[in-house]
């Protein structure tokens, strides 16, 4: 008798029996054994792996992040939180796309532009009597989180009186990330604040 036979049938198995038969090889393996223990331990890596990118799939954008950890400190400092607007975005991304490239940190920009017309431009003020403040970071690595930032702003005189005021309502946030003051993976951050009546 040949040494092949159905599986779970080894000692009386007939290999010229007709119908579809899974079969051992002569050394005792069925011959999609180490494909399957392949897939197996295949499945068992991506299963190990699917946890944390699923927990980075989940994660805030940072600016939805910077928002939220802003919003923390106010209430826990008794203030009212501030709401996201995006025209504040779009001026606040456009300064901070403006610092990347033209390599500077500060309020107003080499051309001109300023915090007052940033603003006016975005068109969120038209029409209103408002106020504005802007916050600006910059970092890299641990420096570039959210948390780190509003610990800085918490940290800077000007930065908190404008973070901790009850009178904003409105903000935009933005962060470019790139190559910064010869720095590479080097974030910054601009936080337009308004508020309008």
């Amino acid at each position: 008798m040949p040494k092949t036979a159905r599986l779970g049938e080894a000692d009386r198995a007939d290999p010229a029996m007709p119908g579809s038969v899974s079969f051992i090889d002569d050394q005792g393996m069925h011959p999609r054994l180490p494909f399957l223990i392949a897939a197996g331990l295949l499945a068992m890596a991506v299963a190990a792996i699917a946890p944390r990118s699923a927990a980075a799939a989940t994660a805030p954008p940072p600016r939805t992040a910077l928002l939220y950890e802003i919003n923390q400190i106010r209430v826990g400092h008794g203030l009212g939180r501030v709401y996201p607007s995006l025209r504040l975005q779009h001026a606040a991304a456009h300064h901070s796309d403006d610092m990347m490239v033209r390599d500077y940190f500060a309020h107003t920009s080499p051309t001109g532009s300023s915090v007052y017309s940033r603003i006016v431009n975005s068109g969120f003020v038209s029409g209103y009597t408002w106020f504005g403040g802007e916050t600006l970071a910059w970092g890299n690595g641990s420096l570039a989180t959210p948390v780190s930032t509003v610990h800085a702003w918490l940290e800077s005189p000007e930065h908190r009186a404008i973070m901790l005021s009850s009178k904003f309502h409105w903000i935009g946030i933005s962060r470019t990330c790139g190559n910064y003051r010869g720095r590479p993976s080097t974030c910054v951050w601009t936080a337009d604040w308004v508020k309008r009546w």
